[in-house]
């Protein structure tokens, strides 16, 4: 409702420069550009124009950026509640292991005779040393 408010102040404002600045010419001097005899009511709508627009992309890139933030803390959370539940289930797993086997693994008898072998490389070629 405010906005529409402000919507219709600002042409009802806008009207009356217009109206009283029917024949009104000015010199314009843009970055160094400068244009002679431009009519008042042609600077003030274009000043607006630009005025809209620069205010519209502001927006824009702010709700892109509040979008964009909004998946990330999403993303955080659901990663968080992902890791919560990994920790719970290790802990679940590690309680529900026999107190004798936990961790501990045997090596076989035969790891140690295969680590005397010479190595060999890939595809078979025997190694030098």
């Amino acid at each position: 409702m405010g906005r529409i408010i402000l919507s219709i102040v600002s042409l009802i404002v806008l009207a009356v420069i217009i109206v009283m600045n029917v024949g009104s010419e000015a010199s314009f001097n843009l970055l160094g550009w400068q244009i002679e005899a431009v009519p008042v009511t042609v600077i003030a709508i274009v000043s607006f124009v630009v005025g809209a627009l620069y205010s519209f992309i502001f927006y824009f890139l702010s709700y892109i950026a509040r979008t964009r933030k909004a998946k990330l803390d999403s993303r955080r959370k659901k990663l968080k509640s992902q890791e919560t539940s990994m920790k719970e289930r290790k802990q679940l797993a590690s309680a529900t292991v026999p107190s004798g086997s936990a961790g501990e693994t045997q090596e076989p008898a035969s790891a140690s005779a295969a680590s005397t072998k010479p190595r060999r490389r890939l595809f078979g070629r025997k190694s030098s040393s």
